[in-house]
């Protein structure tokens, strides 16, 4: 068994069964923490679901958890957040109220049954400040058991909040697919700068590698897998994505990128 942590995102708006992405219910039991894409940050210091639901109905979401309550009761379930686009609601300015914010997320965690958040902060229209800070302390603080995730690929842009939120934070996964080992690692040093290595999860993409699908290897990805910061040993590695997995999407049989980081991680 991997002392590392191995996540992996499930793709709620992609279509799953037969010849399709695997369902919810078929996440292989070694994941230990599954992240739900996505929920939407909405006015009002709320989320919609909407999105996720997009290939599945609310019923059938509940089911697939409720399955995997009983068949990985070892893994943990997380949802992640982005910003909206319509109507324009981000992670830097979106949330006015972080208590009302915090509030709303202790109601989802327990209409869902989760165990947690994933930060998806990937807002260009501005750089993350106070604003988001007091957003993600405001979850912390309603939430205090639950594990919050952030993602992160934009080290001069989220270093400093980083730095502010680590004690708050779970963890963070570094989603820079697109880069080579080399640049990948490098990136890694950086982050275990201002938040401890241990705290370091490194996120590959199961795709061709290329400017357009963003994949990383099947070899980097092994490599990814054994590499520890100069610091000490990461968190682990972090999959996007069990649902694209799959060989209509990469080419490789199915699974090839989940099994490859089953096989490596330490």
């Amino acid at each position: 068994m991997a002392k590392e942590q191995f996540t992996a995102f499930w793709l709620g708006y992609r279509p799953s069964g037969p010849g399709k992405a695997p369902p919810l219910q078929a996440t292989p039991d070694y994941i230990d923490v599954l992240v739900l894409a996505f929920s939407n940050i909405f006015p009002g210091n709320t989320t919609c679901e909407g999105f996720l639901q997009k290939s599945h109905t609310a019923d059938e979401l509940h089911a697939g958890i409720a399955s995997l309550r009983q068949s990985n009761p070892n893994t943990k379930i997380l949802l992640s957040i982005q910003g909206t686009p319509q109507p324009p609601v981000g992670w830097n300015t979106g949330i006015t109220d972080p208590q009302a914010f915090g509030g709303w997320l202790g109601y989802i965690i327990d209409t869902w049954n989760l165990d947690g958040f994933d930060v998806d902060n990937e807002d260009l229209d501005s750089f993350p400040g106070q604003q988001f800070v007091d957003a993600v302390i405001g979850m912390r603080k309603a939430m205090p058991q639950a594990i919050i995730t952030l993602d992160t690929y934009k080290f001069d842009r989220d270093k400093e909040v980083i730095k502010e939120l680590a004690p708050y934070l779970t963890s963070i996964n570094t989603i820079a697919y697109f880069l080579d080992y080399d640049d990948m690692t490098s990136l890694v040093e950086q982050y275990a700068t201002v938040i401890d290595h241990a705290k370091i999860s490194i996120g590959v993409k199961s795709a061709e590698v290329g400017p357009i699908s963003q994949g990383t290897s099947v070899d980097d990805t092994a490599k990814l897998c054994t590499f520890e910061p100069s610091q000490g040993s990461k968190l682990g590695m972090t999959l996007w994505d069990l649902s694209e997995d799959i060989t209509s999407v990469t080419g490789k049989p199915d699974g090839t990128w989940t099994r490859t980081i089953h096989e490596h991680l330490p």
